[in-house]
């Protein structure tokens, strides 16, 4: 498949006008932070950060259209990706206060004939131990590379798979249950996914800029998506449909809209008590109600992480400091990870460094095709390897490919997945593993075929 190259010398521009040496602000403390990840071209997008009842600090990065070469601008509209889950779950937890629903109910009270509905509850759906497969798992989602089909289609394919454990026996992420929490969340509604977000949260709590995706004219503001392709390149994305996308990734928002969600709803202001507890409670896996439930910096955080073609999302409330993080990208590169500790870091006033990226380097001269194959790293987690236009490539079941780039002894990174893999040999120096991230307690798939 052909990727069309552009230009790096314009992500260069990104970073043009540093703050002065010496500038101790926040807003020079981000700047410095997000710089080398923008001239890598593995970040653009826009920083936020809102502490208590003062307005967001927002800072924009890098290109909104690289081919037209308009900057970021602090109200940018991007795809969430899997944000998205929390403004789901609190659809689900809104419709149980007006007594439409219960979490405790049986999938199939509300979609009747759905398989495994009567074994199923809403609450499993919601914290990921109903055992329904990921969408990226479904053959329609490879078959045509996450483009074609209805949102009818897509859940009458997640009830005819296999269930991966049986429901309430084990715990594994898959956006394929928040496709069906939103089916759900229509039948209980009595309205389209959509309409129910808009109706009892977007417009009560003044989200303007924010909107489940559908069909129909640009709208604007909203930026274009890239992938990280090459040393340095980015390509235009080809976009997923909203089919596989409702309820676990379907959402556009800005950093404002963002940060206006997460002071309203650890604010008290959507929710009763009860909900918000239902909420962030973790229920084992670090994990509430569309939401992780971890700490970093020896401080409580409730957030989400979004990845989707041509864009990285993250929203992390630090609870006790009434501080939250927003960070968007329309770059889809999980460098975002970094920067989300970093500016963290810098705006609680902990100890950070800011790492150098690694050096990637070109093509090796060693032949690809002993490295392709499928790899196995436990029941229903496959990588592909495959090589297109010369160049190495992986993806994990049906997912899309994120290529791998050669970075020296031996090693691969994902600008993607901003990680590093490895192929392992056996005694006869035949390739047999894949080893997937640094260290010697990194896990190792083994070669199936």
């Amino acid at each position: 498949m052909r990727k069309t190259r552009l230009v790096p010398a314009l992500l260069a521009l990104a970073v043009a006008g540093p703050a002065a040496a010496g500038d101790e602000s926040l807003e020079a403390r981000i700047d410095a932070i997000v710089a080398p990840y923008v001239a890598a071209g593995d970040f653009m997008g826009v920083v936020a950060v809102q502490r208590g009842g003062a307005d967001a600090l927002i800072s924009p990065y890098g290109f909104a259209s690289l081919e037209l070469g308009v900057p970021h601008r602090p109200d940018d509209i991007f795809m969430i990706g899997s944000v998205s889950k929390q403004f789901t779950a609190a659809a689900v937890l809104l419709l149980e206060e007006a007594g439409a629903l219960s979490t405790s109910d049986a999938v199939g009270k509300h979609l009747p004939g759905f398989p495994h509905g009567d074994a199923i509850t809403i609450e499993q759906l919601l914290t990921h131990t109903s055992g329904v497969a990921d969408v990226y798992s479904l053959e329609r989602f490879g078959a045509s590379g996450g483009r074609e089909g209805t949102f009818e289609e897509v859940i009458g394919d997640l009830g005819r798979m296999a269930l991966t454990f049986s429901p309430g026996e084990g715990y594994a992420y898959s956006n394929g249950g928040y496709s069906v929490l939103a089916a759900v969340i229509e039948k209980a509604a009595g309205a389209e996914f959509g309409e129910v977000l808009r109706r009892r949260i977007f417009e009560p709590l003044g989200m303007s800029r924010t909107a489940h995706d559908a069909a129909g004219p640009a709208v604007e503001g909203r930026v274009s998506g890239y992938d990280p392709w090459g040393r340095r390149d980015l390509s235009p994305s080809i976009p997923v449909s909203p089919a596989f996308l409702a309820g676990s990734g379907s959402l556009w928002s800005s950093a404002g809209d963002l940060a206006r969600w997460s002071t309203a709803l650890h604010g008290g202001r959507l929710l009763r008590p009860a909900s918000y507890r239902k909420l962030t409670h973790d229920y084992g896996h670090g994990y509430g109600f569309g939401v992780s439930v971890f700490r970093r910096f020896e401080r409580d955080v409730i957030g989400h992480d979004g990845r989707v073609a041509g864009y990285a999302s993250d929203v992390a409330r630090y609870v006790e400091d009434e501080t939250t993080i927003v960070i968007l990208s329309n770059v889809q590169s999980v460098a975002r990870d970094e920067i989300r500790r970093l500016v963290a870091a810098a705006a609680l006033g902990e100890a950070y460094t800011i790492p150098a990226p690694g050096e990637l380097l070109d093509l090796p001269p060693a032949p690809l095709e002993e490295l392709i194959g499928v790899y196995s790293f436990g029941p229903a987690f496959e990588v592909s390897v495959s090589v297109a236009d010369g160049r190495l490539l992986a993806r994990a079941n049906q997912g899309g490919y994120s290529e791998l780039v050669a970075a020296g002894a031996g090693e691969w990174f994902s600008r993607m997945l901003y990680a590093t893999v490895r192929f392992g040999r056996d005694e006869a120096g035949v390739v047999d593993r894949l080893i997937w991230g640094a260290g010697d307690g990194a896990p190792a798939g083994r070669k199936v075929r």
